[in-house]
């Protein structure tokens, strides 16, 4: 059943014989209803392709959903954040990868953000412990002005997880720190990227590669007993000894495997 909103020259919602009408980014929309069919199609070999190569973009970006409502919030109105980043990384980013006869995101040509605002020129990335350091060139614009800030993004594809700053450091200091320390980023190959923004008006550039990084199968890169020491001095360490048995146990477990020594309560 439909209802008016706002009396009869308002909005109508929901469904009227076979359409359904509803309310998206202040418009009124209306679609008809997918034909019911008793036996599932199998889909067409466009069909198939088609949703393989979606399917690869959407489970980058669904770690991403905060960062790219900011970075493509306004690239293609009344689309929002979300599908524009879909839209512009299925036609830009998705390749096929012969030996393993699969489809695939191009790390480098990925973007989160997209937008007028000139981008950083020659961005790079280096770690330093627990902090992501940023540098980059600013290109010779007067866009570039002293309201302009950055966005860092580093993700991780293989554990769908992501650290992000928007509104960091201001780009005429052409370099900014993002700290990792309290994101799952390890294990397999990260990839760090960056983006400017105006804190006045809210438009964006393209976001840019900064480049890979590998932090290994433990924290940053540390060993085993380096990471259970530092767990040990932690109040997270603290929290799981006391609340979660199984925690301890494992954490004994690995140590005792590895020749490291377990912490003991105290």
């Amino acid at each position: 059943m439909g209802k008016l909103i706002d009396g009869i020259h308002g909005h109508v919602h929901g469904k009227v014989g076979g359409v359904v009408f509803y309310t998206a980014n202040g418009q009124n929309i209306a679609r008809s209803l997918p034909r019911s069919s008793r036996k599932k199609r199998k889909p067409t070999p466009l069909q198939a392709f088609q949703r393989e190569r979606f399917k690869v973009v959407q489970e980058w970006l669904k770690p991403l959903l905060r960062v790219v409502k900011v970075g493509f919030g306004k690239y293609a109105l009344p689309q929002t954040g979300h599908n524009a980043a879909m839209s512009y990384n299925l036609t830009h980013t998705v390749v096929y990868n012969k030996e393993e006869a699969r489809y695939e995101i191009d790390p480098e040509a990925f973007a989160f953000s997209g937008g007028p605002l000139p981008s950083p020129l020659e961005a790079t990335v280096a770690q330093d412990g627990n902090l992501l350091r940023f540098s980059w060139k600013n290109p010779d614009s007067q866009d570039i002005r002293f309201t302009t800030r950055t966005i860092l993004m580093v993700c991780n594809p293989n554990n769908r997880s992501c650290c992000y700053k928007t509104y960091g450091s201001l780009a005429t200091q052409r370099e900014d720190v993002l700290d990792i320390g309290a994101h799952n980023l390890f294990g397999g190959t990260c990839y760090a990227y960056i983006a400017f923004i105006d804190e006045e008006t809210g438009a964006v550039s393209n976001s840019v590669y900064a480049g890979p990084l590998v932090f290994g199968s433990t924290p940053y890169g540390l060993t085993l007993l380096e990471f259970v020491q530092t767990l040990r001095n932690t109040t997270l360490f603290s929290y799981f000894y006391r609340r979660e048995k199984m925690a301890i146990a494992h954490i004994r477990f690995y140590t005792k495997l590895f020749g490291a020594t377990c912490p003991t309560a105290g």
